[in-house]
This record gives structure tokens, sequence and C-alpha cells, in this order.
């Protein structure tokens, strides 16, 4: 069976050879293990594809990592800073909620002139087959789609979003709509699920704890724009697998009524768990679920065979996509990994 076909049978709860492997590879240790040397600005590519090649059979956001730190400036004046495990804003173009307003108006304005041209189409689908070409196989290309909250908090900052929506709330709400309207035009001129059966449709919306927002707020502004672009991407073909950290159990009624697929990492340290989002939801697949934070980087190869056979039981080995509670950081053993792929490549002994 091939790793497309795997894929594809799983998420519409068929029997598989074996439970395909999902994640998103963020390791020089696993990169250079799989690679068979150490890893260089010269040799990242071609050691970032032989590990995906390698033990996955679905993926996001493939990427080589940042060697030298270094900081970039766009056209709004927002200043990037790009470690080498990670990048965050550092200056936004306001430092108050009335330089905020200003930028939202102008974002605004922007998002709803924005049409996703023929170059747009163009580079996108250059940038897959390139990775395509890389890969060498059929793996699973995932390509992430933000709802549109997420670019908006990020573009803020949490502390700025709080006082946006407190005082401005029917600009941050015409804000969302067009910045998912954009999206929804990006996604009907670039939807094909020939190239990409499924997108990662994403927003974090909880802590470990629960969620960052009210829930009356995302019931009112998200959740319908959530299945504005679900429907969109339906429409093609394409399935919707969404990502949120955290513990999201007090909206997933919610999310799943929007139309998502999947649901994704099942952060089981923010009190999220397998069996049961199986159990409630039992028509949404799952991909993640094995522990990141503490499991897969601290734990020990046996603990990691334990729970990934226990995840594998809890799924019936149908209707699941392994792999890490988000992504393989730089902080999981590879002997760990090791383990996981094991426990899926033999996950009919377990089923």
């Amino acid at each position: 069976m091939t790793k497309k076909e795997r894929v594809l049978r799983t998420i519409d709860f068929q029997e598989t050879d074996h439970v395909p492997l999902y994640d998103f590879l963020d390791s020089n240790s696993i990169r250079e293990y799989f690679g068979g040397e150490t890893i260089t600005p010269e040799n990242a590519w071609t050691l970032e594809y032989k590990a995906i090649r390698s033990f996955l059979d679905a993926t996001r956001g493939i990427m080589i990592p940042t060697f030298t730190p270094y900081r970039t400036t766009d056209e709004d004046g927002f200043v990037t800073f790009h470690d080498i495990e990670a990048s965050w804003i550092e200056k936004r173009p306001f430092d108050d909620l009335e330089g905020l307003v200003a930028f939202a108006k102008k974002d605004i304005e922007r998002c709803t002139a924005w049409n996703p041209d023929a170059t747009y189409i163009e580079n996108y689908r250059r940038d897959i087959q390139t990775h395509r070409k890389g890969l060498g196989d059929d793996t699973v290309i995932i390509i992430e789609s933000d709802v549109g909250l997420e670019d908006i908090r990020d573009k803020c900052g949490i502390e700025l979003f709080c006082y946006l929506e407190a005082d401005y709330p029917e600009i941050l709400s015409e804000w969302l709509r067009v910045k998912n309207e954009k999206e929804v035009r990006r996604a009907k001129a670039i939807a094909d699920a020939d190239i990409v059966p499924i997108m990662l449709v994403y927003t974090d919306l909880a802590y470990k704890t629960g969620l960052i927002h009210p829930p009356a707020w995302l019931r009112k502004h998200f959740i319908p724009a959530l299945k504005n672009l679900t429907n969109t991407y339906h429409d093609a073909g394409v399935k919707c697998l969404f990502h949120s950290d955290g513990n999201l159990w007090e909206i997933l009624d919610d999310l799943s009524e929007a139309g998502i697929d999947g649901i994704n990492p099942i952060e089981t340290c923010a009190g999220m768990s397998i069996v049961e989002v199986r159990k409630k939801y039992p028509k949404l697949f799952i991909a993640g679920g094995i522990d990141v934070s503490h499991l897969l980087t601290f734990g020990t190869a046996d603990e990691v065979h334990e729970t990934c056979i226990q995840a594998v039981r809890d799924t019936h080995g149908m209707g699941y996509l392994m792999g890490s509670t988000t992504e393989l950081l730089p902080t999981v053993k590879v002997e760990n990994l090791l383990a996981m792929i094991d426990v899926a490549k033999h996950s009919q002994t377990y089923a």
C-alpha cells in the first residue's frame, strides 16, 4: 500500500496495512539519524527530505533549520527575530491601541482588495512540486490554512488584542470577517484534492487549562468563519484537519458542527484524550496524541511503546494517524521516535 493510499483510507475510516505516521519534523538529531551525516546549510534540504521519506506518511511545514539567527522587517514594519529553533515578532509598527486600530483599518482595506492571481497560484503549486521532487515518493503534503484569527492575534499581541476586543469589538469582528473571506478566496483558488487532499485548518484556541477566548465569542465570530472555510474546501473534495493546541473540550462540539473532518494534535497533557475524542466524536479522524512535552522528550522507549500501543487500541487502528502532540521538537529522543515508528508499522498486531 502506498503512503497516499494508506492516509486516504485512514481518513475515510477504511482498513489499512498499518497506522500511518503524521508529524511536523523540527529536529536536527532526527534529520541526522535518517540522513546519516551531520547537518549543514549545504545538505540540510537533502537530510530534511530523506528523513521525511524514511518514516512519515504525511507531513506539514516542510522546512530546514535556521543556522544563523537573523531579523526581517516586512512592508508594514513588523520586525521578526528568527532564532535557531523559533521565531517571534520583536517589534510592531504600533505600541498602543490607537496605533493598532489604524493598522487594523488599513489591513481590512488590503484584505478586502486581495485576490490570488495566476502568479500566486503558480508559485503555490511550484512550491509543492519542489517538495514533491525532493521527497521522491508519495508522502502526503498537508498545507496550512488560517481561519483568520491566528494572524490577527499574532499581529496584535495578546494584550492589545484584548483591548481591541473590549473597546472596538466591531473593528475586530470586521477584521476577522475580511481575513476569513480572503482565506476563502485563496482556498477556492488552490484547493485540489489530487495535489493536497488534506488542509490543516488552524487556530490555537486554548491553553492547557481551557480556552483563550470566551466560548460565546468564539461561537459568534470564530465558528461561522471556520464553517465558511471548511465548506469551501469540502466543495473541492478536500478534507479539513483542524489544529489547535490546548484543552478544547468546551468548544469541540462547535468545531465538529462547523464541519471539521479531523482533529489534531490531541494534547494529552492539556487534558485531551484519544479514547474520549473517539468515543464522543466517532466520525472525526485523529492525528497526533503521543505526548511530546514529556513522554517523547523525557520518557523511555518502553514507555513510548506502551503509550502508542494503547493509542492503537483506543482507536482500533482506524481513522488514526499516529504522531506527536504538535511537532517533533529538537528535544525528542531518537530512540523514542523509533519506538513510535515501530508500533505504527506493526499496529495490526495491537489493534
